[in-house]
C-alpha cells in the first residue's frame, strides 16, 4: 500500500491539524486522517466520521452508516488525484468529502466498508447464554 507515499492521507503519524480540530471523546482515537484543502478535512474514528468538506461540516456515527459512493474514479486511473465521496446514513441528508486517489483510497474505503458491512454482523455472534 505504501502509505508513505500517500500525499494527503495518513494512517499513522496523523496530521496534528486534524487530531486538534475534530475534538475527541474519552478513547476515541483517529484511524484515517487527510487534508486535501483548507476547505476540506476529515478524520475517520473509532466511533465517527468527522469534518468539513465544500459542503459544510459532517460528523456521523460511524454504527449509523448505510452507504458510501467513492467517486467515478477512486483508483485515479488518468492521474487523476483527488475525487469525492458520499456518505448516506438512515434519514439523514448525505455528507460528501474530498478523498485521495489511488491506493491511498484504500484507507477510507476499507474502514467505511468495515463499517457498513461487518460491523453490523456482530450482534450475531454475541453469546448470552441461558441462565439456569
Amino acid at each position: 500500500m505504501t502509505p508513505e507515499n500517500w500525499r494527503y492521507t495518513r494512517i499513522e503519524n496523523h496530521h496534528d491539524e486534524v487530531l486538534n480540530l475534530f475534538g475527541a471523546s474519552d478513547g476515541e482515537r483517529a484511524v484515517v486522517t487527510a487534508i486535501t484543502s483548507n476547505a476540506n478535512w476529515y478524520a475517520l474514528t473509532t466511533r465517527r466520521l468527522v469534518g468539513v468538506s465544500y459542503d459544510g461540516p459532517f460528523d456521523i456515527p460511524a454504527h449509523l452508516m448505510t452507504d458510501c459512493t467513492f467517486g467515478d474514479n477512486p483508483k485515479g486511473y488518468d492521474n487523476v488525484t483527488l475525487s469525492v465521496a458520499t456518505i448516506s446514513q438512515s434519514g439523514v441528508a448525505t455528507a460528501t468529502f474530498e478523498f485521495e486517489t489511488g491506493k491511498a483510497w484504500m484507507a477510507p474505503e476499507n474502514y467505511v466498508s468495515w463499517w457498513i458491512r461487518k460491523f453490523p454482523i456482530l450482534d450475531v455472534f454475541k453469546f448470552a447464554p441461558a441462565t439456569r
